[in-house]
């Protein structure tokens, strides 16, 4: 057989030409052409000086030629943290990133890698990514080696935690970190474990008093924590913290004075709560609101320090001069002077709700605004609220009138879309069935194209003789004549719901009557407790049906009694902000006097537990986030008044 020695020659080149191609790259430090080094670290010098005189687009030129040039030099890891750090300052963060990533992925062995996953976390915090921080944490933590690494790990997981509201993790990352940090690093790091603490809520502190040692000191986090809690008055936090302290470590060098601590708290705690603060508008463009409000509480205060049935109740009033930063600072002024809870603010709350969570100090916040609570354990709020107001009148609707069927008739603006909304959701919820819901113009005083779509769901009938009935009343029938009087329509719906103010509202409801649609039961909203309604539409409005908080002409003793009250003091009687601030400080003053409460966070954890209060607002009582779920009064326009309906 005859060899063909130029194709085995071939064959030959080939496979050393792959050998080389498959060796792997060089590792910095090791480059294939040793000459080149003082070429590129040249090249590399230029880009240093470029960075230091703050040239970032000149350095990220070079140092990107460096990459390209010689990649496998040692100061390749170098040049990508510069790279990544220059895409930061100059707005790139996502870029920056990507060079860090680079550098771990290209360069396993480079000392450079663990600072370049720091630096990729703290890009993250900085981009708000904080769930990805710390589900980063773990692995970026098993890269590091140094304590200097793990200490700048640790605390920017733990400000991640912060940042989404979790201060047990914080807690544990801080705590972590301080074992780490060196004695420059330890008063910052100190500050935000403080801060953190102070966030822990009743519960949380339950939690760490039960965590196990898992690597943490437990013994000093326990001592410092509960401590910290009990100089800034957050007594029952600090009574569980410290008991744990003193059950595990009784021993500890700290043991005596934790014990101190503890008979100090126990021994004073029962005067805490002697004290109600308040945050009222007492000048400013609120300030009617504001007076309002403080008679209904001086009322409660003296009612109930009138029954005797335990020590007397002093109230602190603070103006908040209807300023959110006067506000805060009306705040603090309270938790300074001790106060067990505050009642308040009626305006601004949503500045000083972070401050009282931070505080630990119990506020329930009397205003409409929604971005005032689920910030923490101590933020509530006590107000009628509009699902409040349709999860009532949808519930006596279905419940006591057998409605199932119902159209909506709404202004096109934010109230009435946000009404329409939730009573179409709570009517649905309970079986009931919205046939249609029609918006209007906010601005129309002409109704009669809105209207007539509704004659859509009736059928023209016989009339039957009805000689000896009684005129049916608002809401018992669904049938209403024609302009043939042998003849009557049947509509398919029960009901219509309106969600406009009193004086729009007279002006629809008149309509549907001139265009037939009558016998209809009509609903509103609390606008339409008002004489104003009556004033516009009367006769059209009879047997009309609302919700509110207040009714001074309720028969409940409580009520009653509020009420008579309230005109012996002042003279005159009693209107909504009065009530609601009445409530707010009986919720507060009967949640004060149940056995076992003692201290602030006694009073939030108390009040999230109770089964509910009946007040002069209607049956109440808070959910999981600190909001207040009330039952409504229900009345009906009967005559020249409202009445109430069972």
């Amino acid at each position: 057989m005859k060899i063909d020695t130029t194709r085995l020659l071939l064959i030959g080149l080939l496979v050393a030409c792959i050998g080389a191609a498959c060796t792997p790259r060089p590792r910095p430090g090791t480059a294939a052409f040793p000459k080149q080094r003082a070429a590129a670290d040249e090249l590399f010098q230029r880009a240093e000086k470029q960075y230091a005189a703050k040239s970032y687009a000149e350095a990220l030129t070079l140092y990107n030629d460096y990459l390209v040039r010689y990649p496998d030099e040692p100061l390749a890891p170098a040049a990508l943290m510069k790279i990544g750090s220059i895409h930061s300052l100059l707005g790139s963060p996502a870029r920056g990133r990507l060079a860090y990533a680079q550098l771990i992925s290209e360069y396993p062995s480079s000392s450079y890698r663990p600072e370049a996953m720091v630096e990729i976390l703290y890009s993250l915090y900085r981009d708000k990514e904080y769930s990805e921080v710390i589900s980063r944490g773990p692995d970026a933590l098993r890269m590091m080696s140094l304590p200097a690494q793990r200490f700048r790990t640790l605390a920017v997981i733990g400000d991640a935690y912060m940042a989404l509201d979790s201060p047990p993790n914080a807690v544990d990352a801080y705590t972590r970190a301080m074992q780490m940090a060196t004695a420059s690093e330890q008063e910052v790091i100190a500050a935000k474990l403080k801060a953190s603490i102070l966030r822990l809520s009743p519960e949380d502190a339950k939690d760490l008093a039960g965590r196990e040692d898992e690597g943490l000191p437990m013994d000093y986090l326990l001592y410092q924590a509960g401590m910290l809690l009990a100089r800034e008055g957050r007594h029952s936090e600090a009574l569980t913290l410290l008991k744990a302290f003193l059950r595990r470590y009784p021993s500890h060098e700290r043991a005596e004075r934790a014990a101190q601590a503890v008979a100090e708290i126990e021994k004073a705690g029962p005067r805490e709560r002697l004290t109600l603060g308040a945050l009222l508008p007492l000048t400013g463009s609120y300030q009617a609101i504001g007076q309002r409000a403080l008679r209904g509480l001086e009322l409660a205060l003296s009612q109930y320090n009138s029954q005797g049935t335990g020590p007397a109740v002093r109230l602190i009033v603070k103006d908040t001069a209807s300023d959110p930063e006067k506000t805060v600072q009306a705040l603090l002024e309270l938790d300074r002077e001790k106060v067990s809870a505050v009642i308040g603010p009626i305006v601004h709350a949503e500045a000083a709700a972070p401050e009282a969570q931070r505080l630990g100090l119990p506020m329930i916040a009397i205003v409409q605004k929604d971005n005032v609570v689920g910030i923490g354990d101590y933020v509530f709020r006590n107000f009628i609220t509009p699902r409040a107001q349709m999860r009532s009148l949808a519930a006596y609707v279905t419940g006591k009138l057998s409605i199932t069927r119902a159209v909506i008739l709404y202004p096109d603006e934010t109230y009435g879309r946000t009404f329409m909304g939730l009573f179409r959701d709570e009517f649905q919820a309970r079986g009931g069935e919205i046939l249609t819901a029609l918006a209007y113009s906010p601005e129309a005083v002409d109704f009669a194209a809105t209207v007539k779509r509704l004659l859509r769901f009736a059928q023209e009938v016989p009339k039957e003789p009805r000689p000896d009935r009684a005129p049916a009343k608002s809401g018992d029938s669904r049938r209403r004549k024609t302009d043939e009087k042998d003849t009557e329509l049947v509509f398919d719906f029960q009901a219509i719901f309106i969600p406009d103010e009193p004086k729009k509202a007279g002006m629809l409801v008149p309509q549907l009557a001139f265009h037939d649609v009558k016998n209809i039961q009509l609903l509103g909203t609390n606008l339409w407790h008002s004489e104003a309604l009556m004033k516009y539409a009367d006769p059209y409005v009879q047997g009309a049906i609302m919700p509110d908080a207040f009714f001074g002409g309720s028969t409940e003793p409580a009520v009653v009694r509020f009420v008579t009250g309230f005109e012996e003091a002042y003279q005159e009687k009693p209107g909504f902000m009065e009530a609601m601030a009445y409530d707010t400080a009986m919720m507060l003053l009967e949640t004060m006097r149940r056995p076992g409460v003692r201290f602030r966070g006694d009073i939030a954890a108390s009040l999230k537990a109770s089964d509910g209060f009946p007040g002069v607002t209607g049956f109440s009582r808070f959910d999981k986030t600190g909001d207040v779920e009330k039952t409504l009064h229900i009345l009906q326009v009967r005559g020249k008044k409202f009445i109430e309906l069972e």
